[in-house]
């Protein structure tokens, strides 16, 4: 190997060469089209082809033919959603942040957690300096509530029941019955709710982000102190509710044209 040359295991490389070979001219393949563009044997092909078929990046025709699987396209897609989303959300977050004197965050869910995407600081004080990146559990946080209030029944039970309910203050909510209870309210409320429930003295209001199909991609937040929330709730979610309508909107979500179905 020579020097400074990076340590690249073999067969993720053939893996990911592999599914480059698919494109507008290479729609479909056999396995003897991707040995040969590989220059290698059909032998040394079938274990990556057989992996790829099992994991669902590539799927086989009734000829044997192979294309890239419904995977791809679903990793691919939750890579764009975001971008699109830290770009359209950018500029509505920061306009939010500077109405309401507060920091202004956007989330979403990876795996079963909260991920920071995006934040627009007015008062660096309330929330936490680094936060873009961060990952956080859903059980105590506004925007945590947001994503999984509106999923379908069995999803939502289902992170519920799988959180370590890590108390942060003696306000943070403490188990997965109480959790869920809370979810309900949050999707009744139509916006959700965090109460020294992180933080002692610090409080959020967050509402859903939708995609073009209605699903809830994302959410935004904005942070406050706990005397603000009991003073002026309403008004300040009614801006956080407009703030994600307009965000979902600039993706293409319509109201109405989602149906929640449990």
């Amino acid at each position: 190997m020579g020097k400074g040359r990076p340590n690249i295991n073999k067969s993720v490389d053939r893996a990911l060469r592999l599914l480059d070979l698919f494109d507008e001219e290479h729609v479909t393949l056999t396995a003897s089209e991707v040995a040969s563009l590989l220059t290698t044997t059909r032998a040394t092909i079938y274990p990556t082809l057989n992996a790829l078929l099992a994991r669902g990046y590539l799927d086989r025709d009734g000829q044997g033919r192979f294309a890239l699987g419904m995977k791809v396209v679903e990793r691919g897609g939750e890579k764009l959603t975001r971008l699109d989303i830290r770009r359209v959300a950018q500029q509505r977050l920061r306009e939010l942040a500077r109405q309401l004197g507060a920091n202004a965050h956007l989330a979403t869910l990876h795996g079963n957690e909260v991920l920071y995407l995006e934040r627009e600081a007015a008062r660096p004080t309330v929330t936490l300096r680094e936060v873009v990146g961060r990952r956080v559990s859903p059980h105590c946080t506004a925007l945590g509530k947001s994503l999984l209030a509106f999923l379908p029944a069995e999803d939502r039970n289902r992170i519920a029941e799988s959180l370590e309910y890590v108390r942060h203050t003696p306000k943070t909510i403490a188990d997965a019955k109480a959790f869920i209870a809370e979810l309900e309210r949050v999707r009744e409320r139509g916006y959700a709710l965090e109460a020294e429930e992180f933080h002692l003295g610090s409080a959020c209001i967050s509402a859903p982000v939708r995609s073009l199909d209605g699903r809830v991609v994302a959410a935004v937040s904005v942070s406050m102190s706990i005397e603000e929330l009991s003073e002026d709730e309403k008004a300040r979610a009614e801006l956080v509710l407009g703030v994600a309508a307009a965000i979902s909107g600039a993706l293409g979500y319509r109201e109405g044209t989602f149906e929640f179905s449990e």
